[in-house]
């Protein structure tokens, strides 16, 4: 990635490539209660920044379906939060495949806020995990809530079919680990299901002004409710991370870089490195072509 001779980013641009807010929060316990409603929002912290994750919605937002099956984008529904979006697909070294979302997506426990700690169920122990259909598609096997990891991921059951391209960007070709300053900004895209937003532009971009962070990154964009979990690409279509958080992160060059912005994501490596270590399974990413 070659370095710009300006850093100075147009207030329309950063408009025109904002588009909806992302996650919810949930906190584990030894009992997981199924929700009434939307679970209010709560605070945490990502990269030691006070963040937001924004309710996960128990119910679907108005005209889901624009991103149908088991790939990036998609929905996903379980009977202790409700519904998120589906980020990579992989292939574990134990013959499983298995898809990821938010860790806020499946660990719950109250409403406050914070670290929740990370679980891991053995197979025929997880939670179920559903399509947008209600259909079984798996069972989760891993989650963690930990500053800075919010990652989940879902073993799906063998008769699943699953498709590794993210709904209207396809990819992705591969993980970007970059770490750019902020003379180098990033156009970052994903799909989601937002409630109002998603269901009218699923497909959408934000800014970040440079990735310095080995383990988040912050953009200028939009992301709401039901976003939660959803896989970001860089615009060469390789995957970053997993969108989780929205508020107004305060500007620092921390990392060598403008460490600021509206929306957050956990960094898609250390997430993975983590979850192999604890299931003991190698997971490859599955790659497939940009569209």
């Amino acid at each position: 990635m070659s370095a710009r001779k300006t850093i100075a980013i147009p207030a329309a641009a950063v408009a025109l490539l904002m588009g909806a807010a992302a996650a919810h929060a949930g906190l584990l316990d030894s009992t997981l209660t199924p929700p009434t409603g939307s679970s209010p929002s709560t605070n945490w912290t990502l990269g030691g920044v006070p963040c937001t994750l924004i309710p996960v919605p128990a119910s679907a937002p108005i005209g889901t379906g624009t991103c149908p099956g088991v790939r990036p984008g998609a929905i996903v529904r379980s009977d202790v939060v409700g519904l998120c979006t589906l980020n990579f697909l992989f292939l574990g070294s134990d013959g499983s495949s298995y898809v990821g979302t938010a860790g806020h997506c499946i660990l719950v426990r109250d409403l406050f806020g914070g670290d929740v700690g990370e679980r891991s169920w053995a197979p025929g122990t997880g939670p179920v995990a559903r399509d947008d259909g209600g259909n079984r598609i798996g069972e989760f096997a891993y989650a963690i809530v930990q500053d800075p990891k919010d990652f989940s991921l879902i073993r799906l059951d063998p008769q699943v079919l699953a498709s590794a391209g993210m709904c209207h960007f396809g990819g992705p070709t591969g993980v970007n680990d970059d770490r750019p300053d902020f003379t180098q900004p990033v156009v970052l895209n994903w799909f989601g299901n937002g409630v109002g937003v998603g269901a009218v532009v699923p497909a959408r971009s934000a800014l970040a002004a440079g990735m310095p962070n080995p383990d988040h990154v912050f953009a200028q964009g939009v992301a709401v409710s039901g976003d939660s979990g959803s896989g970001v690409i860089s615009s060469d279509g390789r995957a970053v991370g997993v969108l989780v958080t929205v508020g107004v992160h305060t500007a620092s060059l921390g990392f060598g870089g403008l460490d600021a912005g509206t929306i957050g994501m956990t960094r898609l490596t250390p997430q993975v490195e983590r979850a192999q270590a604890v299931l003991g399974v190698n997971l490859d990413l599955q790659l497939a072509p940009v569209q």
